[in-house]
């Protein structure tokens, strides 16, 4: 997504703000990032951030029957918290005569599933009252679908969501404070800027900002200079982008100092060859996660291999098309309750991604659930006519209101079409934001139209692909 946000009217604080730190020298567009960096430091890592984690750090090492009392008095919580608070549970508690206390674990399928659609719809409905009033959070986010929804949160929900994420990466080797180097979806580059540095520096975390945009074969040489200077403990990014990088340094044979102790990936299907590439690339482990804006559920590698649901964070279930739970290795729809957020519950929230149990007894030690596969999340590549290789593009779809779903379909070299579902706030104005925004991220010299259609076609697991290159 864009550093600042973009009204769809006139020229506004973030506009000028975004106009400013474009037009600035790379020095002071790093001040800016870091003093957005220590906004976010707060943010993420105050308040109750260190007691989450250090509770964290005792609770992986609970039994199976330890961790499952935990969710059940977690899970009562959240149901209490949205039968008295969110109008649209309260309705349904009402009406079916529903009491938190008599619902756990094993009992949460007599709730019904809710859909993505139905949260897009009546949104509000779903924000416990009084939070509206109180400055919590926004979270935008697009999903694989292109289908974007505005989850809202407090700093106490995001801290804690951080706290997990940094007893993952103390699992690979990293301490909080480490060097990290990322490759994310901000357009932290001017779209003019027409040579290195494609990174930013953001001190206030510790940070190498990398755009994942300008890869390609000319700029890999620059990336690698950089990031053998920062010297980081971790890499953070988006499997296409670093497995780009990893595959330009084993094709070129080409000598780095670039030795992470562990490259983090998330956000897209991380593929066997670019599992092989990266770990070839940088003599070290590769470690998939996967998590949701929606905080509804945080599935993280450890480090034997087993792809672990994270219990304290919550409920995981997969569902045969039917509805009935799925056994091992039989694939379905992940079912999610998130046990981080009581802003805005989301209770057996159907993500629309697809995965499978496995039966796999780990020897890591943890008694958490292990999931054999997650299946969703995988997309093509859009080649820039420079030569770029852009593999992520979901941040594109926020700020463009009304959109329901959409696909991104490259048809040549400098040609892209955008298939979009809308509503009644797809307005011209929205679709001259999106296709702002994907010039932001590919190219002035691509051709970037909007279609706008009934419905996408779907695979044969029932989803689609949020990016497609019909090229060879």
């Amino acid at each position: 997504m864009s550093l600042f946000t973009r009204s769809s009217g006139g020229l506004n604080v973030a506009d000028l703000a975004m106009r400013m730190y474009e037009s600035s020298p790379v020095w002071f567009q790093n001040l800016g990032l870091s003093l957005y960096g220590m906004r976010l430091r707060r943010q993420r890592f105050g308040g109750v951030f260190a007691a989450t984690l250090a509770d964290l750090r005792k609770s992986e090492r609970f039994t199976a029957a330890e961790l499952k009392e935990l969710q059940n008095q977690r899970l009562r919580m959240l149901l209490e918290t949205a039968f008295r608070r969110v109008p649209y549970y309260r309705r349904l508690a009402q009406q079916h005569g529903w009491s938190a206390e008599r619902i756990d674990v094993d009992r949460i399928s007599m709730l019904p599933v809710l859909e993505k659609a139905v949260v897009r719809q009546q949104a509000a409905d779903f924000v416990a009252d009084g939070e509206a009033e109180t400055g919590g959070i926004s979270i935008n986010t697009s999903g694989t679908s292109g289908s974007p929804l505005t989850v809202r949160t407090t700093p106490a929900a995001v801290q804690r969501n951080y706290a997990f994420f940094w007893r993952y990466l103390e699992w690979h080797g990293a301490r909080f404070g480490d060097r990290g180097v990322t490759f994310a979806g901000r357009t932290i580059v001017p779209q003019n800027q027409k040579g290195p540095p494609y990174w930013r520096r953001n001190y206030a975390m510790n940070a190498l900002l990398c755009s994942s945009y300008y890869l390609s074969d000319e700029s890999c040489p620059a990336y690698i200079d950089a990031i053998s200077a920062f010297n980081p403990t971790f890499i953070d990014s988006y499997p296409s982008a670093v497995a780009t990088l990893a595959t330009f340094i084993n094709r070129e044979r080409i000598a780095h100092r670039i030795a992470p102790r562990s490259v983090i990936t998330s956000s897209e299907t991380l593929l066997a060859p670019q599992r092989e590439a990266i770990e070839l690339a940088f003599g070290c482990q590769v470690r998939d996660h996967y998590g949701c804006a929606e905080m509804a559920a945080l599935i993280t590698e450890c480090e034997h291999g087993s792809y672990h649901v994270n219990p304290e964070f919550g409920i995981v279930e997969i569902l045969r098309d039917d509805g009935g739970a799925c056994g091992h290795d039989e694939e379905g729809q992940l079912c999610l309750t998130g046990l981080v957020n009581d802003s805005m519950p989301l209770i057996r929230y159907m993500i629309g991604d697809r995965a499978r149990w496995s039966d796999r007894s780990c020897g890591c030690g943890r008694a958490f659930p292990v999931i054999g596969a997650l299946l969703g999340r995988t997309d093509d590549v859009i080649v820039t006519p420079e030569g770029r290789k852009v593999g992520r593009l979901d941040p594109a779809f926020k700020g463009a209101d009304g959109i329901v779903e959409a696909q991104i379909v490259q048809t040549a070299r400098d040609t892209v079409e955008v298939l979009v579902v809308g509503d009644a706030h797809f307005t011209d104005a929205a679709a001259a934001i999106l296709v702002a925004n994907l010039h932001a991220r590919l190219s002035d010299a691509m051709h970037i139209s909007i279609r706008r259609v009934a419905a996408i076609p779907r695979g044969r697991n029932g989803k689609f692909r949020s990016v497609v290159s019909r090229m060879s």
